[in-house]
């Protein structure tokens, strides 16, 4: 058994995530009618983005949503308590890769192999010791948001994950966390049912051997091998994903009729300081601006071709606050004002 290694792990600062701990906080919060359209908004997050048809949320701004969703609920346990009421189902593609799988040390390597397929920020190595396994989860990248929620909903999912899948009621010999916590000590324990330790230099579980020699008793092969496809599919889109250039022109997709297309905004979206998303842009050899300029150019060349659509729509489909600024840009582009443009394009295809 043996983990990821390293050098398959990415490095970049704008990491990415599917957004099922986020997904499953804006749940609980809802179940107990708690608002949170403030919290959304200063996470950078709607429900559009959250719903389980997204294309998927920043890591930083699922960090911040867990923690600003604990300090409104009062609720310094908010992941655990998030984590114990969830439908294991809507994990996803990890969930049922360990279903599948026919023991718990196979599901385990299953779940280290793909995470990056849920989560860009989380990398998972298995080791031996003394007779017990050890899962220790490594945080990639760096990100100014505390990940305390996030760290305690993942440990305690996975293992409810492990205990349905064998039908067995077991806890690790014993957990640790890399995040201090002075309260809440005595209903961790109760949650986790194992010595827990915090402030520690990495979130680790440890289980007995026996736990990992116990059978899945949902084990399928057939549908295993199918599962194990559909997730080398996923994380082969990760992978081409790769490249902050690309990440920033699907980004502006989205952004551009919201107007919020500057670049320390953008930024954020990733996690990023402004400085460090130049430095980063600069090292692919463009700018934020050239990205900006190029996609704009782009779309305004495919909206232009329909022409249910007035100007003045793909002037604010662009981002742009006033027609005029739109038409100087497209002269820049292309050296003809865009209803000239629309002109031409419209006789060249009736003359064909």
């Amino acid at each position: 058994m043996k983990s990821v290694p390293e050098s398959d792990v990415p490095q970049s600062p704008f990491l990415w995530s599917r957004g099922t701990a986020a997904r499953e906080t804006l749940r609980y919060l809802d179940r107990n009618g708690i608002d949170a359209e403030p919290l959304l908004l200063k996470a950078e997050l709607s429900r559009g983005l959250l719903s389980p048809d997204s294309d998927g949320i920043s890591v930083t701004s699922q960090h911040r949503f867990l923690e600003l969703a604990a300090i409104e609920t009062n609720d310094s346990l908010l992941g655990l308590h998030v984590a114990a009421e969830m439908d294991l189902r809507d994990a996803g593609i990890l969930f049922y890769l360990a279903a599948a799988s026919t023991t718990v040390a196979e599901a385990l390597e299953h779940l280290a192999r793909y995470a990056e397929a849920a989560n860009e920020a989380v990398h998972l190595e298995i080791s031996q010791h003394k007779g017990e396994t050890v899962l220790a989860v490594r945080p990639i990248g760096w990100y100014d948001e505390s990940r305390q929620q996030f760290s305690e909903f993942i440990a305690l999912a996975v293992i409810r994950a492990l205990n349905r899948a064998t039908n067995r009621d077991f806890a690790p010999s014993r957990m640790t966390f890399a995040h201090p916590r002075n309260s809440g000590l005595r209903e961790i324990h109760r949650i986790l049912r194992c010595p827990v330790e915090f402030a520690q230099t990495t979130d680790s579980w440890v289980l007995p051997q026996r736990v990992m020699e116990l059978p899945i008793t949902s084990g399928d092969s057939r549908l295993l091998h199918i599962l194990e496809a559909h997730a080398d599919d996923l994380l082969a889109e990760r992978h081409s994903a790769t490249g902050l250039r690309g990440l920033v022109e699907n980004k502006l997709l989205s952004l551009l009729p919201t107007g919020r297309v500057q670049m320390a905004a953008v930024a954020r979206q990733f996690g990023m300081s402004e400085r460090s998303f130049k430095r980063h842009l600069a090292q692919e050899g463009t700018t934020f601006g050239e990205i900006l300029d190029r996609v704009r150019n782009r779309l305004a060349l495919r909206y232009l071709e329909d022409r249910r659509m007035s100007l003045q729509q793909i002037a604010w489909l662009l981002g742009y606050s006033e027609i005029g600024a739109f038409n100087h840009a497209f002269k820049r582009w292309t050296g003809t004002s865009p209803g000239r443009a629309r002109n031409l394009t419209a006789l060249s295809a009736s003359a064909s």
